[in-house]
């Protein structure tokens, strides 16, 4: 390859370069920041986003706008658009945005698409960017006994219903149920439930004793640990309070159904005995021929 084979071929390469390094946009966000870092929903936050013009030339007519269609924000006390004249050769300006996370805005990350145009020495470009938000509120959980009958002196299975009645998701979910001297808890005390979505329920179901000198009324402790999206840990405790009864009660409040056993024994009985007074009426009649 001779010298001005070489010199051309570098020619190219440059004008290429140069070509690219023009269409190239020297306006991009350098860093943004959100205060606070996590949004409750019906909550505020300031947005904050550096911009830095790293070209030679100036940056005119600059217009940021925050898109906030497909998510659950909306502008408050300013509007979603930043207007501004110039931003030098080699200088930044940073500029702030406030918005409230809509009051039934779910917990998670979302992604706001940043659209920036502006012109530079007359020609006009675009820069698209994404910035991130995080909604999270503390998990609001309800505690409930599923129906079940709880009898005195013998076992039952106790069953409760974990509800999610916040806006944020919960996952690894355990329950614990604690010790008492009215009652022995004959399955595992620890049951893992797993993720609870908001507006959603697990249960958790156990085997237990009750005593049959426990109280009608007992108080039954709980203990609930989970994470929230962030890997945040939690640690709920609670109690419920249950109605356990004798057998006779529950019957005798309708409850349960009345045993038929001992009508069962008097009909055997009685089975019995005319089976033996009909024997004895049998061989005294045949004596009696004899």
């Amino acid at each position: 390859m001779n010298n001005k084979t070489k010199i051309i071929i570098a020619l190219a390469i440059l004008t290429i370069g140069l070509y690219l390094v023009s269409m190239t946009s020297a306006l991009t966000v350098q860093t943004f920041s959100v205060n606070p870092d996590e949004v409750a929903p019906g909550k505020t936050a300031e947005i904050s986003v550096l911009l830095k013009n790293n070209a030679e030339n100036d940056a005119e007519d600059v217009n940021v706008n925050l898109d906030l269609t497909n998510v659950p924000f909306a502008p408050y006390n300013s509007g979603s658009t930043y207007n501004t004249d110039l931003i030098e050769s080699d200088n930044s300006k940073r500029i702030g945005f406030e918005v409230i996370a809509l009051n039934n805005a779910k917990s998670g990350i979302y992604k706001i698409p940043v659209h920036i145009n502006y012109k530079e020495d007359g020609v006009a470009k675009t820069v698209d960017s994404l910035i991130s938000v995080m909604i999270n509120s503390n998990p609001i959980l309800d505690v409930n006994l599923e129906d079940g009958l709880l009898l005195k002196g013998q076992q039952n299975t106790f069953s409760i219903k974990i509800i999610n009645k916040g806006l944020a998701d919960v996952k690894f979910m355990d329950v614990e149920i604690g010790s008492s001297t009215y009652y022995t808890v004959t399955s595992a005390k620890k049951v893992y439930v797993g993720d609870v979505d908001s507006n959603d329920f697990q249960t958790a179901e156990y085997k237990i004793f009750f005593n049959a000198n426990a109280p009608g009324n007992i108080n039954i402790p709980l203990s609930l640990t989970y994470k929230d999206i962030t890997d945040k840990a939690y640690t709920q405790e609670t109690s419920l309070s249950v109605k356990s009864y004798s057998q006779q009660e529950a019957v005798n409040l309708g409850l349960a159904p009345k045993s038929n056993a001992m009508y069962y024994v008097i009909i055997v009985i009685v089975v019995i005995v005319i089976f033996f007074i009909y024997r004895v009426v049998r061989r005294r009649s045949s004596e009696h021929e004899l």
